[in-house]
């Protein structure tokens, strides 16, 4: 290889700035015939309301605004649709993500830039949603900046320079509010690594302020004084009383002689959750954090890495307070571990070619197939939404004289503040046919939903439109018999 080009690829900021450009590249590959997903509507209908009413207004629409907040004035900073800023954001707050963990490993171990550029942006489960409008790529961004500046802070500690590290976290917490648990893997962090004599003044700099505001926060909470917003929601989660309430109504579902054990069977069931979830996520890359099951490895890894272990426990003990309490575990909220396993994945790929060399072109072409798998989509576009929008916007208007009951539709339609029915609900069509209320019906259906579409005809509608496919996802436009079709 020419040397001046070696030496070019070798420094470490070429793998830093790669990443960056190649995420950019992976979140615009992602949106290649995608629709906008749920929560992404939320988050632009939210970001209206506060262009439009304020902050009030969009705190009542979504009791955590703080996303479409940033996507709010990002449109009107660029003078883009709301839309497309959120995507914008999610592809520079993911690119950031990925760019600053790489930093992160090249600081603790400067050989293994290329590696961890192959593994922060092959891991299925911190890749794959980026064709979604989520708050989860600020959360990450920022949490990874707070530990990039952690990292920089140890070499010359601080109370003025542990500052900057709390407000990153803090800002990251406007996205997630689970972020501030954080702050106990940073303190965790000093007091497990730092130089003995130093230990409590470096825990002190870096945790004292957030522990002082978390225990305001516990004791506003416990008098009642937090009200009932997303914080107080989520101390919530810690309450025995609903975790109980919860087993003694699974307790009547269970036969006689297992509803003893029904807290146990809720509990352990729960928590089954998250190893099933994380062995999904982790997908292939299990494969080379095999070799960190030795001792050895395993503790020298840590060594260089501390920081990423305790932010693993942490966010561990999170998920269990979360599936204790809801019993779910969505994909994405394991992100913050698989992102933070980076650098273990990173250093098995480093032991799986010191032992097989030759392999080398194997993990680069293997990892660039699995970066395209994350991003390119191979189930059935739900480009139905769109056109059924556009049919609405062009065919009709917003109005109570309209029935609808997906969202999706409306959102395609312009009708952001349209109140949309609970969907696919069969008796409250029947009754607003009855009451002879609406002259247009949207409705979603679903391949899970029965297919039997007689009821319709005995309701007293009639199908003018169909978008999707028969028998599958599809929007139906119907009108009562003996109405004219609009436009």
């Amino acid at each position: 290889m020419n040397t001046r080009l070696y030496r070019l690829i070798s420094t470490s900021t070429v793998p830093i700035a790669a990443t960056f450009v190649a995420s950019l590249l992976l979140s615009a590959l992602a949106q290649w015939n995608t629709t906008i997903n749920r929560d992404g509507m939320l988050y632009v209908v939210t970001a209206q309301v506060f262009l439009d009413e304020g902050f009030s207004a969009a705190l009542a629409h979504f009791s955590w605004p703080f996303m479409s907040i940033a996507i709010a004035v990002f449109s009107w900073l660029t003078g883009l649709d709301l839309e497309t800023s959120g995507y914008l954001l999610n592809a520079f707050f993911m690119a950031g993500a990925c760019a600053l963990m790489v930093a992160c490993v090249i600081r603790q171990a400067p050989g293994m830039g290329w590696l961890s550029f192959l593994a922060v942006l092959t891991v299925p489960g911190v890749n794959e949603y980026r064709n979604e409008l989520l708050r989860e790529f600020g959360c990450w961004f920022f949490i990874m900046l707070a530990f990039w500046l952690a990292l920089r802070w140890e070499q010359r500690p601080s109370w003025l320079g542990a500052l900057p590290i709390q407000l990153a976290l803090i800002v990251a917490a406007l996205f997630r509010p689970e972020a501030l648990t954080l702050f106990a893997a940073l303190i965790a962090w000093q007091i497990s690594s730092a130089p003995r004599e130093a230990r409590w003044s470096r825990s002190t700099m870096l945790g004292a302020l957030p522990v002082i505001a978390g225990v305001l926060l516990l004791g506003q909470y416990l008098s009642g004084n937090l009200g009932s917003g997303r914080l107080a929601g989520e101390f919530s989660r810690l309450s025995i009383e609903r975790f109980d309430a919860k087993a003694q109504v699974l307790a009547g579902e269970l036969i006689v002689h297992a509803r003893e054990n029904a807290h146990a069977i809720l509990l352990l069931g729960s928590l089954s959750l998250i190893p099933l979830k994380l062995v999904s996520k982790f997908g292939i890359l299990l494969m080379p954090m095999a070799f960190l099951l030795t001792k050895s490895h395993f503790r020298n890894t840590h060594r260089a890495f501390p920081l990423f272990s305790w932010a693993i426990i942490i966010h561990l003990m999170v998920l269990v307070v979360y599936v204790t309490d809801m019993h779910f575990l969505a994909g994405r909220y394991v992100g913050p571990v698989l992102l933070f396993s980076v650098p273990f994945i990173t250093a098995g790929l480093a032991l799986t070619l010191d032992r097989w060399p030759s392999w080398r072109w194997v993990v680069v072409g293997m990892s660039i197939l699995l970066a395209l798998a994350n991003v390119i989509s191979t189930s059935p576009s739900k480009v139905h939404f769109v056109e059924a929008g556009q049919w609405l916007a062009t065919h009709t208007h917003a109005s109570n004289s309209v029935y609808i009951d997906s969202e999706r539709t409306a959102y395609h339609a312009g009708w952001l503040r349209k109140t949309v029915a609970e969907r696919n609900h069969r008796d409250n069509i029947l009754r607003a046919v009855d009451a002879g209320s609406h002259e247009l019906y949207v409705l979603e259906l679903s391949r899970k939903d029965p297919q039997d579409e007689a009821w319709m005809e005995v309701a007293g509608l009639r199908v003018i439109q169909r978008f999707g496919i028969r028998g599958k996802d599809e929007v139906l436009i119907a009108v009562p018999v003996g109405t004219p079709s609009p436009g």
